[in-house]
């Protein structure tokens, strides 16, 4: 008998994987061989060869499985839609492809009743071996467009599934001179073997079982390939100074006025057979060209052109930001890297924010997270520090990759989003005349420029980015390879990976025969969970238990089942918070909202206090379609100490900062109307002998209203509210805090290292703070585009209202938010 009474029917690990095997699974494996002839002889004058093996599965019975599985039944869409945000359609969104004009495109050129299965590809080569070693995996991925972004973002859901593995091979059998061209073609040539199913099916169509139950007539057409910018090239046929979309001339890309002409799928075929038959062709080279074979030229209705979408790991953080901006900027502050360091250090602190405690200078190995890290707070690092262009510069250019993160976009989003990217242009002459710059005729500087027409096509970029590739490695590749002797490893990855797909078949199935069975399985998987919710902080010690709910915001407040001190003193919360006139502040606040209490708190009144309160923040579709949880902390500072187990570190009290409601705000005034940024220094509950409340209360010392946003940075400032020399402090309730915020300490032309200022002393030794609107895409939302979209129909309604002046007419009110 095995564990807890039960009896497995297999007895070792070969019976077990035997009873896997006879499990239904999906497409089945296939190995193609091909023997690539070099240009290299050997003694007898023969060229040499080499056998590569590619490893692939049949794309439309991978498409069959995604389409009828029942489980993305709520999350599966089948014919073209439009929305508009007003009732006069206008101002339109674009979210998932099958609301943009791609899918309507195509739709009116296949046959009536024809459904469109737009088909996702993404490869992407990666490095199997750890630390040493060159084992390499260059899988090719296939989803569908019908399915959710949201679910196919999720490896655990399987929305995206493998086809095939690239053979990665020396090519030892050409000349070095030969190799690159070789393996150019030895790609297209397997993307062919793999992908040869899709043409019979994309041109005659195919009648399928769809998830709902019923059988459509399908027609698979490949609409996104998402890969990183050289992989985008070796896919276009174009040499990686070209860009993979347009045609412009690679010592125009950095000029934001030239209308380059879009690729053509015929003209690019004719100039590479032009190129074949004469050995020579100028439209070859003014497109930049390389001779090769392509792919996708029998695929029908495919434009490979279109099918390339924004990258923004690649382009924009690794890219723009990392390699260009950053650099450019840094270079152009007093004190260099330096300055940047000192800056960094200082930084106030977030629960959602990384403190880079030396600074980044010293960071060796970067990746995503890092730069994301790193764009949080760049702008108020560089404020104050260099020429006023150069921040307006990196201002264009951070606005423009929040922008890009939207989950939703509309017609508003996007004329503001490429307002930001002309926002870089007009300011980057800066670099040049400091020298930092010659030109600007940058790949991944020019490739921006396709991203809004890309969404109007393809839908928002999230649902296209490369990080979901880099995602699919781990669950499809690497931890297969892990899983083996790393000896004919792609072969058992192949066996590993059907085994893994039966084992998540089985399990669902028996989710959807036995009514109440939930099936093992991991942490995450299914569509259920597809949200990409944004907040960090999302665990910690204590289990939420007491709610609390705003009617008038909508937000839910969580806070522990207990408190994390029951019965502290008036006193001692005064002397461990730094609480000052905290008995005070709470007979005000008793006053004025239990007037009918006679009773006063003293020194020795006792409460429950918390260290923590988790706010669930209304949804934000162009952020997430799920509420992200913000954590507000309050908590008192811890000495050193030794213990048996040695010296235990003190830590420095964390009192978040956030934004309080004082007053019903006005639309019309701007998204920040009625809104006080605050600092909890407590998070305590309303003694019973006072009254009985189920909303908890907030010891808190306030910052001065808002003041209008800085022309260069456009952020708004703040300074600490000061009473007789002391903080202004008051007991509020913790329903008025709308979320936490992040306040970043103004610089402005002073050495860093000169004002002495830490971490956890700049929030009270710096006079003034930028509201920092890049700390969450959340924050985004509101400082950024709300503000920025205030500001547009304020001065529309200012044209109005002069129009309407001159002839007499009072014009109605434009102030309409969608939230």
């Amino acid at each position: 008998m095995g564990a807890e009474g039960v009896n497995p029917s297999f007895h070792n690990a070969r019976s077990l994987l035997k009873r896997i095997d006879s499990l239904p699974t999906g497409p089945e494996w296939t190995c193609s061989s091909f023997e690539v002839t070099g240009n290299k002889t050997n003694k007898a004058g023969n060229f040499h060869t080499e056998d590569v093996e590619l490893w692939h599965r049949n794309p439309v019975e991978c498409i069959r499985e995604i389409i009828g599985n029942p489980t993305f039944q709520e999350y599966m869409s089948y014919q073209p839609v439009r929305v508009y945000r007003k009732s006069d359609f206008t101002n339109r969104e674009y979210n998932e492809m099958w609301i943009c004009d791609w899918w309507w495109q195509m739709q009116e050129r296949l046959p009536e009743g024809a459904t469109v299965v737009p088909v996702i590809l993404s490869s992407d080569k990666t490095n199997l071996s750890r630390f040493s070693g060159d084992k390499q995996a260059w899988p090719v991925y296939l989803g569908i467009a019908n399915v959710s972004k949201a679910v196919r973002r999720k490896p655990t859901a399987r929305a995206m599934v493998l086809v095939g593995y690239i053979p990665v091979c020396k090519l030892d059998c050409f000349t070095k001179k030969q190799r690159s061209d070789a393996g150019y073609q030895l790609f297209h040539e397997c993307m062919r073997k793999i992908l040869e199913p899709l043409k019979e099916a994309g041109t005659n169509g195919l009648d399928v079982v769809c998830a709902d139950g019923f059988i459509r007539t399908t027609f698979p057409v490949l609409s996104t390939y998402i890969a990183d910018y050289p992989e985008q090239c070796l896919v276009a046929c174009c040499k990686e100074s070209a860009c993979p979309r347009c045609t412009v001339n690679p010592k125009l890309r950095g000029d934001y006025r030239v209308n380059s002409v879009l690729r053509d799928p015929d003209k690019t075929l004719e100039a590479i057979e032009e190129k074949v038959a004469e050995g020579r062709s100028e439209s070859f080279d003014e497109q930049s060209l390389r001779c090769v074979n392509p792919f996708w030229k029998d695929l029908p209705h495919c434009d490979i052109f279109t099918c390339f979408t924004p990258d923004i790991l690649h382009q924009l953080h690794k890219g723009v930001f990392k390699d260009h901006i950053s650099a450019w900027a840094t270079e152009s502050m007093a004190g260099s890297e330096d300055e940047v360091d000192e800056r960094f250090k200082a930084m106030t602190p977030h629960p959602d924010l990384r403190h880079f405690k030396r600074g980044i200078s010293l960071t060796s190995q970067w990746t995503g997270t890092e730069h994301k890290n790193m764009e949080e707070v760049f702008l108020g690092v560089l404020a104050g520090a260099t020429e006023p262009r150069v921040v307006s510069a990196v201002r264009g250019v951070l606005d423009f990759i929040y922008y890009a993160h939207f989950e939703t976009h509309s017609d508003d989003s996007l004329r503001l989003m490429d307002e930001a990217w002309e926002r870089f242009h007009l300011n980057k002459d800066v670099f040049e005349d400091l020298g930092i710059r010659k030109h600007f005729n940058v790949s991944k500087i020019h490739n921006v420029k396709h991203y809004m027409d890309s969404i109007r096509s393809h839908g928002s970029a999230d649902g296209s980015n490369t990080e979901g590739t880099e995602r699919l490695h781990i669950d499809l590749a690497k931890m297969g390879y892990q899983a083996g002797n790393k000896r004919d490893y792609i072969k058992f990855m192949t066996v590993w990976l059907r085994r893994q797909e039966a084992i998540h078949q089985r399990c669902i199935y028996l989710q959807w025969a036995i009514p109440g069975y939930t099936a093992p399985l991991p942490e995450g998987d299914g569509p259920e969970n597809a949200g990409s919710g944004e907040g960090r902080d999302t665990g910690g010690a204590d289990e939420p238990d007491n709610d609390m709910v705003s009617s008038e915001n909508g937000l839910t407040y969580h806070l522990a089942k207990k408190p994390a001190f029951v019965g502290a003193s008036a006193q001692s919360i005064t002397t461990d918070y730094g609480a000052i006139n905290f008995v005070h502040h709470f007979n005000d606040y008793l006053a004025k909202a239990y007037p009918a209490v006679r009773i006063a708190a003293t020194d020795t009144t006792t409460f429950s206090v918390y260290k923590r309160v988790v706010l669930k923040l209304p949804i934000i579709y162009e952020v997430s379609e799920m509420r992200i949880q913000d954590s507000v902390y309050a908590t008192k500072p811890t000495r050193p100490s030794v213990t048996t187990q040695g010296i235990k570190r003190g830590h420095p009290a964390k009192s978040s900062t956030v934004l309080v409601r004082v007053s019903p705000g006005d639309q019309e005034k701007g998204p920040l109307d009625g809104l006080q940024a605050a600092q909890v220094l407590v998070i305590f509950a309303m003694p019973e002998q006072f009254a009985s409340s189920d909303t908890a209360l907030a010891y808190v010392v306030w910052f001065k209203p808002f003041r209008n946003p800085v022309a260069d940075i456009g952020m708004f400032t703040t300074s600490n509210s000061t009473r007789n020399h002391r903080r202004r402090a008051s007991v509020i309730p913790l329903t008025d805090i709308v979320r936490s915020c992040h306040l970043m300490p103004v610089f402005g032309s002073a050495n860093a290292a000169d004002l002495g200022w830490t971490s956890t002393t700049s929030l009270q030794e710096a006079s003034s703070f930028y509201l920092n609107p890049y700390l969450r895409h959340y924050d985004f939302y509101f400082l950024r585009f709300m503000v920025d979209l205030h500001l547009k129909r304020e001065d529309e309604r200012n044209k109005q209202l002069a129009q309407a002046k001159a002839r007499g007419i009072r014009p109605r009110n434009p102030y309409v938010y969608h939230s």
